[in-house]
């Protein structure tokens, strides 16, 4: 049953960060680098935000302003939705359906950032909930 079954377990251990001050030219060299499309922005080891490939376009491409010249923390969605490494995929499920989210920080009990899920690891990992999965991709 899927409520059995903990983020910790299906999470990706291999996340990629940035700090508040990266530029944007450097946020999307290491999306590019790395074949990702979201990357999280972290000081002292806690999360504090996520810049996603839609961040990029809206808060810096569309508005035509060079990315050399941005920083992360200029563009990133903040506040940030985290959710704790013991939570099952089911409660993960639930709160990126109702943030409207793709990526969710998985964090440990003192809120350092232990890895990330998204919508193609809950669908893979957990099959059943394939049906919540659909319906939070039909709402937009």
């Amino acid at each position: 049953m899927a409520s059995n079954v903990l983020v910790k377990d299906i999470m990706n251990k291999d996340v990629k960060v940035v700090n508040n001050n990266t530029s944007v030219q450097e946020v999307v060299a290491t999306m590019n680098k790395y074949d990702k499309d979201a990357v999280l922005v972290v000081q002292s080891g806690k999360p504090t935000g996520i810049i996603t490939v839609k961040d990029v376009l809206i808060r810096a491409v569309e508005a035509g302003t060079p990315l050399r010249t941005i920083i992360a923390r200029m563009v990133y969605t903040n506040p940030l939705v985290v959710i704790d490494e013991n939570a099952t995929v089911e409660e993960a499920a639930k709160l990126m359906k109702h943030w409207n989210i793709k990526h969710l920080p998985i964090v440990d009990k003192d809120g350092a950032l232990v890895g990330m899920v998204d919508d193609r690891d809950i669908v893979y990992s957990v099959p059943a909930l394939m049906s919540t999965m659909e319906e939070f991709c039909r709402r937009k």
